[in-house]
């Protein structure tokens, strides 16, 4: 399938403009890694193969799932190589029009994701799932709920799994958009939680958020490089 970069964010941010409602779940590298079962620590998330296996099994869970509303990013070859990405198509057992870029928001796509996609935001009642300390005073977008998770949260708060299902069962949520900045947690959650309920939208938006919040790690994107070549397909 001939993927354009560019193309594919355009098409989510369509999804959103008109409301439709889908998932979207990235896993890069990190998320790679521990699928493959390699020791992991990231001083965000770590992962210990002789004690989390559980956890594992989970992300590979959601790497997965199908659903046709429900789209997985993978690494792109130009970022991880031929062979992870082929590896990663494989794996993950989806079909190619539910498969797009891990990267889909970031590198040269952040300028068009700062301003396309986040103003949309503001058009939805926002569950937002994100570090403890990030600040929220300056996001652009206000938020009906925000989850606080602490780091290594995939395998410390997995109470808000379900905690959230009860949520959006006793209140009936509908039309939400669900926001999740919490590593490979977010993976868990997007899966889940798409399954609990088609009500609502979830997405795995990483660290784009991370300027705003004054916390996480700093990326190179976070400059707008507009002039960055887009990640490519195959």
């Amino acid at each position: 399938m001939d993927k354009v970069f560019s193309k594919d964010i355009e098409s989510f941010y369509n999804k959103l403009k008109n409301k439709e409602i889908f998932s979207f779940s990235k896993f890069a590298d990190g998320e790679w890694s521990v699928m493959k079962d390699q020791s992991l620590n990231n001083t965000e998330f770590w992962y210990d193969k002789e004690e989390d296996e559980e956890y594992k099994q989970q992300l590979l869970d959601a790497f997965q799932y199908k659903n046709d509303r429900y789209y997985v990013g993978i690494s792109c070859p130009c970022c991880q190589g031929e062979q992870v990405f082929n590896e990663m198509k494989e794996v993950s057992g989806q079909p190619e029009d539910r498969l797009t870029w891990a990267n889909l928001w970031v590198n040269s796509n952040y300028s068009y994701y700062l301003d396309n996609i986040l103003p949309l935001y503001s058009d939805y009642e926002v569950v937002l799932v994100a570090n403890k300390d990030a600040n929220r005073e300056t996001l652009p977008f206000k938020t009906k709920y925000f989850v606080p998770i602490s780091n290594n949260a995939w395998k410390n708060d997995q109470i808000v799994v379900d905690v959230l299902k009860d949520v959006i069962t006793k209140e009936s949520l509908e039309g939400h958009l669900f926001l999740f900045c919490c590593g490979p947690f977010g993976n868990i959650l997007c899966h889940q939680l798409t399954e609990h309920s088609d009500k609502n939208t979830y997405l795995d938006i990483g660290s784009t958020l991370n300027p705003f919040f004054g916390t996480g790690f700093r990326r190179g994107y976070f400059g707008r490089f507009k002039s960055m070549e887009g990640c490519r397909w195959g």
